[in-house]
């Protein structure tokens, strides 16, 4: 408790900040109750709304993320322009504006315009508060505080799963336009981040922020940290920012792992699993009802995520993502035979099999997957590219998103819904070996060590625009192998941190 009592204006600041996740988390659970509701409000005529074909149903379900493939473009461009607090402030009318239009819709396009005006507003929260709570955060919590954002994604999930089983998709919706409100006014009173404040020179302002986000440190060493603060902020200062520096191999590295993050993220067939929970569970033939599954679906899905945020600064990330990706395989290959079976009439007496499977997947997901890829984001992006690589990457995991779920209903009756969830398993086992191989440990690192890390897999590499040239010299003046690529043994030794130097390395 003492240690709560000590930082809690940060976990207060965090909270408010990730506000806007739970308002992305309840986006995403919608379409669970209320698709099915709709359809039965437009079958009994209750509704002004006219029957909608499959081709609409899947628009609504996926347009979500091509909102959210937008918002990585406007975060790209305001975020270190504004500030986190204002990119973040600015999203609240449009995303009220978004679930008004989805609760009074007489149309599909309505739906669709809302929907997407959420994935807009959802997406941009999920680049702004991450690198927000990360830059306000003391490195000994910032796992924790940084998993915090999923947190409130799947608790948003679980609102949705839970009151849509009650009310209808139109009242759903309306009370769900509450949540970017209680943002705004919870995120006014909460400061910018120091980091962001010494960027634009106003050092008053950021010892201000500083001083009540540390309220339990000395004058002294708020002094300190914020001398450290401004020397990283100058370093980043001292050299021009462009495009053209994310194609340096220090920014490039941690982007492409990044990138590489948020594709087995999603060839998790994640999404597939959430946005069509309560039909999968029907199709499964599961002897429970189908609100019911898809409740205990996301309370499993929110008890794993806490479980993540204590565990992430005392296990650390990497092994939480090998275990991640263990389980999540097992668990899909597990599911395959399941339908393969019920494709043959074998499946008597399996019923359970659909529900415990998806229990297993949906709490690997949210121990690993899940919560620690954007906590990562903010951690590993150097600041001089965060805006513009946290973008790119941000991009990726939307375009990915959207076309599993657009896509996986297609692919399903193409391929059958057995092989969808084999070929995911494979995707898990490929992302298993990815981190094994590639991912370093963060844990306890601060972002200059973090920085000083990948400058020294870079060495002295430039930029890849001057691969040429350096690889045409290096010919040149080869003699031997000594001075030529290094062997395999080397190069696999450089893919991770030296052992001494990571906290609690196992």
């Amino acid at each position: 408790m003492s240690s709560f009592w000590k930082c809690r204006n940060q976990i207060l600041a965090a909270v408010a900040a990730t506000i806007g996740g739970f308002g992305l988390g309840t986006a995403l659970g919608y379409t669970s109750p209320a698709m099915p509701d709709l359809r039965e409000r437009i079958a009994r005529v209750e509704t002004d709304m006219t029957p909608l074909s499959e081709e609409e149903e899947s628009w609504i379900g996926g347009i979500l993320n091509l909102g959210g493939l937008a918002s990585a473009i406007y975060v790209g461009l305001v975020l270190d322009v504004i500030g986190r607090k204002l990119t973040m402030l600015i999203l609240a009318p449009p995303f009220v504006a978004g679930w008004l239009l989805i609760g009074f819709a007489t149309n599909s396009a309505m739906l669709i315009t809302g929907r997407a005006l959420l994935g807009f507003c959802g997406g941009s929260f999920s680049i702004a508060a991450p690198l927000y709570v990360t830059e306000i955060a003391e490195d000994r919590i910032r796992g924790a505080l940084g998993s915090l954002l999923q947190v409130m994604v799947v608790l948003g999930i679980l609102f949705s799963y839970v009151v849509g089983a009650f009310i209808s998709y139109k009242w759903l919706a309306v009370l769900c336009s509450f949540v970017p409100v209680i943002f705004f006014f919870s995120m006014i009173f909460i400061p910018e981040t120091p980091r962001y404040l010494l960027t634009k020179g106003r050092a008053s302002e950021a010892s201000d922020s500083l001083t009540w986000l540390r309220q339990n440190l000395s004058a002294h060493e708020i002094e300190v940290e914020l001398k450290q603060i401004e020397a990283s902020v100058n370093d980043v200062l001292a050299e021009k920012s462009s495009f053209r520096d994310l194609f340096e191999y220090r920014h490039l590295y941690p982007t492409s792992l990044m990138i590489g993050i948020m594709l087995f993220q999603q060839l998790s067939g994640v999404n597939a699993v959430i946005f069509y929970t309560t039909d999968i569970f029907h199709s499964a033939g599961a002897s429970l009802p189908d609100y019911l599954s898809t409740i205990i679906f996301g309370v499993v899905q929110l008890s794993a995520t806490v479980l993540s945020t204590l565990l992430v600064d005392k296990a650390g990330r990497k092994i939480l993502f090998l275990t991640s990706s263990a389980v999540m395989c097992v668990s899909l290959i597990a599911l395959g035979i399941y339908f393969q079976l019920k494709s043959e009439g074998k499946n008597e007496g399996l019923g359970w099999l659909p529900l415990v499977s998806l229990m297993l997947f949906i709490c690997a997901f949210s121990i690993g997957y899940g919560p620690l890829p954007w906590l990562l984001l903010g951690e590993m992006i150097p600041q001089k590219v965060k805006a513009r690589a946290a973008s790119i990457v941000t991009m990726v995991n939307w375009i990915l998103c959207f076309v599993v779920t657009k896509f996986f209903r297609s692919i399903q009756e193409a391929l059958t819904i057995q092989w969808c969830y084999w070929i995911f398993s494979v995707c898990c086992a490929v992302g298993f070996v990815f981190v094994l191989i590639l991912l370093p440990e963060t844990k306890g690192k601060t972002f200059a060590e973090i920085d000083e890390y990948f400058g020294r897999r870079a060495g002295s590499k430039g930029s890849v625009f001057d691969e040429g040239m350096e690889m045409e010299t290096k010919k040149k003046g080869e003699s031997g192998g000594s001075e030529g690529l290094p062997n395999c043994q080397q190069c696999f030794r450089d893919f991770e941190l030296p052992k001494s130097e990571i906290p609690g390395f196992r």
